[in-house]
């Protein structure tokens, strides 16, 4: 009894002594806490501070105030004129950020040691590549690089497997003529996004894709396709398949052999009506968008 006493004072003294040692919430948690938004919103106590969205305010440097939120979460500071976030590391609980669309050329530095971050927007900024470090993340789960321009695809790509954690991988609106990712060893990656193609070899993507064993969700839009191969069978784990705004008549018959697909979206497609509908029917537990 005496030492189950000592250990739970040791656990509360330890836990005064580091005032970083605060509780992560569930991503279930966070989406019911407050979302602030703006400063004039703010709590007197900054303690209830989990969640706030500065997106959209002019910003040329992140408030002062900002890092006096010891339980923040989830920062949304996209659509600024950010080119610097100094002091990043010292918002040592951060699950979600989002620092899209600002004016960065180089990747904040600090984001590599916040190490409980799950989410990353990065997407329409003139960042050009990321350092080592940062693909030694074990938390990272989702990264949205859409848009990036001015981003060295061919080098970083091929390091993308080494985050281990991954999950959700978003390389849309960029004109990237190799993916050098090492597909075999995405082994977590469950979604994955490459929209607004002018090239696209989509029998090598497919294939490729297939080696993301737990791969369920794949959004290929305005890519210019105009048929979907047979090796779209090879996903056997796919449920979504978004193919919005392409060319595509109609889908091969041997889809019907995927039991695992649950919605395929052809909105905005050339459809050929009588011939979709035949494969449709033979689909009864895939709901077909058109």
């Amino acid at each position: 009894m005496k030492y189950l006493i000592i250990c739970t004072l040791l656990a509360v003294f330890s836990s005064c002594k580091n005032p970083n040692n605060r509780q992560l919430l569930t991503f279930d948690q966070l989406n019911v806490k407050k979302d602030y938004r703006g400063l004039d919103s703010l709590p007197k106590d900054l303690n209830e501070v989990y969640k706030i969205n500065l997106s959209r305010l002019c910003l040329k440097e992140v408030p002062k105030i900002v890092f006096k939120m010891v339980n923040l979460q989830e920062l949304n500071i996209s659509e600024n004129q950010l080119t610097t976030f100094e002091n990043i590391d010292r918002l040592k609980n951060l699950q979600i950020l989002s620092i899209a669309m600002n004016n960065f050329t180089v990747f904040p530095v600090g984001i590599t040691q916040l190490k409980h971050l799950k989410v990353l927007n990065i997407y329409w900024t003139d960042i050009k590549t990321l350092p080592k470090d940062f693909y030694n993340s074990n938390s990272i789960e989702e990264l949205d690089m859409t848009s990036m321009f001015k981003f060295d695809f061919n080098t970083n790509l091929k390091f993308m497997h080494q985050l281990k954690n991954l999950k959700r991988l978003n390389l849309g609106n960029n004109q990237i003529p190799t993916l050098s990712l090492n597909f075999p060893l995405l082994n977590n990656l469950e979604e994955f996004g490459l929209i607004h193609q002018n090239r696209i070899n989509i029998k090598e993507l497919l294939i490729n894709l297939s080696k993301c064993k737990k791969l369920k969700t794949i959004h290929l839009s305005a890519d210019n396709i105009k048929t979907v191969p047979d090796e779209i069978i090879l996903l056997d784990s796919l449920t979504t398949l978004n193919l919005y705004e392409n060319l595509i008549s109609t889908l091969p018959i041997k889809m019907i052999a995927m039991k695992t697909l649950k919605e395929i979206t052809l909105i905005d497609n050339p459809i050929d009506s009588l011939k979709l509908s035949s494969i449709e029917k033979r689909m009864p537990n895939t709901k077909i968008i058109y």
